[in-house]
This record gives C-alpha cells, sequence and structure tokens, in this order.
C-alpha cells in the first residue's frame, strides 16, 4: 500500500505551491497580523506554541468570534462608540471559552478602548487594541498579534476584508489523521462530520490562496518530521528571528492549553508519532462513510490511499 509523498517532495510542494512571499511595504506601516488556519487537529496548537516561543508575536488562545463580529458589525452602525466597544466585549465574555484569557473581564480593555481618538474608531482599530491589550496582560511584549482559531475558516472573505494585509500560514494533515484525532479528542462524534469539516476548512484556504493572499501551505507532515526545516523557513516568510530555541520553548502560558486535555501534546518534544495513525484505527467501513469528496481532495493534497 502507497505511504504518501517522499520528505523531500513535500517540502517541494509546501514551498512550490504554498509561499507566497510578503509585499514590501506591506500594511502601510501597521504590524501585519498573521492567521494560522486550516482544519482543527492539524497542528494548529503546535504553531501557535512554535510561533509565541519567538517572543515577536502574540497569539491569544482561540478567539471564536472573531469572524462573527466582523460580519454582524455593520448592523451596530447607529449605536454610539461606546455601545459597539462593550457589545465588541460581550461578544468575547459571554462565550464558553472566555475562561481561557485568565482574565476576570474586558473592562480595562474596554476603558482603552472607548478612550480611542475619534480617527481610530474602528472596528480594525478595536481588534489591535484588543490584541495588544491581551499580549500585555499576558506579560508579553510582543509589537505584532496572530490569531489561532481553527473557526475562521468559515470567515475567511470577512476576515480578509478588514485585514487585507495579513499573512496566512495555512496548515494542512492528512484528514483521515484529522478526522480520528476530531473524535478521540471528544469534538465530533462521528468521522464523518469530521471529514467534512476537513474538507470545507481547506476549501476555503485554497479559495484564500487563489485570491493572491500571503498564504503560506505547511504540511503537518513536514513539520513533525523536519521542524527545524519547517520553522525556519515558516519564520523567514512571516519576518520573525529564528533560534534553534524556538522549538523546544514553552511560549509561556497558553490558557487553552492548561485547560484543555486535548491539547496535553503542545508542550510535549515535537514528534511524527502521530502521523499515519489512521493505518492501524480505521478500517474499509470507516473510510467508505466518509464524504464522496473526502477521497478526491486527500488525492489533490498528496495524500493516496
Amino acid at each position: 500500500m502507497a505511504r504518501g509523498p517522499s520528505l523531500g517532495s513535500q517540502v517541494a510542494r509546501s514551498v512550490a505551491l504554498g509561499l507566497h512571499r510578503a509585499r514590501p511595504g506591506a500594511g502601510g506601516g501597521r504590524a501585519r497580523p498573521l492567521f494560522v488556519i486550516g482544519s482543527g487537529r492539524s497542528g494548529n496548537t503546535l504553531m501557535r506554541r512554535l510561533l509565541m516561543a519567538s517572543g515577536e508575536i502574540y497569539l491569544p488562545p482561540e478567539t471564536y468570534v472573531l469572524g462573527e463580529i466582523i460580519e454582524r458589525w455593520p448592523r451596530g452602525a447607529l449605536l454610539s462608540w461606546y455601545e459597539r466597544v462593550w457589545l465588541f466585549c460581550a461578544y468575547f465574555e459571554k462565550h464558553p471559552e472566555f475562561p481561557t484569557f485568565a482574565l476576570d473581564n474586558l473592562n480595562a480593555f474596554a476603558d482603552e478602548a472607548v478612550a480611542l481618538p475619534p480617527q481610530a474608531r474602528n472596528l480594525r482599530s478595536l481588534f489591535e487594541t484588543f490584541y495588544r491589550h491581551l499580549a500585555r496582560q499576558h506579560g508579553s511584549a510582543a509589537r505584532r498579534w496572530g490569531d489561532k482559531t481553527p473557526y475562521n475558516t468559515v470567515h475567511l472573505p470577512a476576515i480578509d476584508a478588514l485585514f487585507p494585509d495579513a499573512q496566512y500560514l495555512w496548515l494542512l494533515r492528512d484528514g483521515r489523521d484529522v478526522a480520528l484525532s476530531y473524535v478521540q479528542a471528544g469534538l465530533y462524534d462521528d468521522l464523518g462530520a469530521a471529514a467534512e469539516r476537513w474538507v470545507s476548512a481547506n476549501r476555503a484556504c485554497a479559495a484564500l490562496a487563489r485570491r493572491g493572499r500571503d498564504v503560506y501551505r505547511q504540511s503537518y507532515e513536514v513539520l513533525v518530521t523536519a521542524p527545524e526545516d519547517s520553522v525556519r523557513a515558516i519564520y523567514g516568510w512571516a519576518g520573525l528571528d529564528y533560534t534553534p530555541g524556538v522549538l523546544t520553548e514553552s511560549g509561556g502560558p497558553m490558557g487553552d492549553v492548561e485547560r484543555r486535555a486535548h491539547h496535553s501534546n503542545v508542550r510535549r518534544p515535537i514528534s511524527a508519532a502521530s502521523v499515519g495513525r489512521w493505518r492501524e484505527q480505521l478500517g474499509p467501513a470507516d473510510l467508505r462513510g466518509m464524504p464522496d469528496d473526502f477521497a478526491p481532495l486527500l488525492a489533490e493534497y498528496g495524500y493516496p490511499g
């Protein structure tokens, strides 16, 4: 049975298809946000740890509501700035995952945001102020911010419209391992639904890349098999200073990692032990139950049976 493409061919594919170099001057002097995108269970939280280890960028726990806020923001056009700020805070505070931020509330941020000068009273500035506030609250002096929320793939057109200068790090993993991991983590009840999530997430990422945005596609399998080469290349693309120590640095407190059992491997040394686990744990009946477009997309991304 075929075991998939060689390491060398996977590296070549990751670079040839996934890397769009940052445009000189992109961002107009602002620090460009970096979004880690792709299906969940694809190494996203590991990548968050690796990026934060640089000390140059801060990524909070999963925010969940970023895309929803962007899409609903126009509905509040008649509200005062004060009201819009507090509505913004409510989206985060009322979400059941807010405790992962390790904050009692967002009152201090709201005070800061309400006091923004008139020229900065817009949604982008509000998000920038929010992420900088989170960084300070968690002891980070990073000048850049990012977001690692797999659900953002549902809202990529809206995110792209608000942050046209953003960088996107797309993590791609064998969908069979992803679906298995989703079910074993208790995040999905059945393999078919988990596989459908993998399909929709990666199709959304591919659509963003086709629009010519600054998207870097990274194979999870290559990342965990050749971490030094992979992370060095990602740092170069992102404009971060690479040192070998980032591979083992903890990245500091991460909030959701400490609270959620399905993130338990993030603190451990990078390992390829989970690559291809589906071969031992999924049978023919499991694979026949996958969505019709699952196998063709696996083949398209170089994951044969």
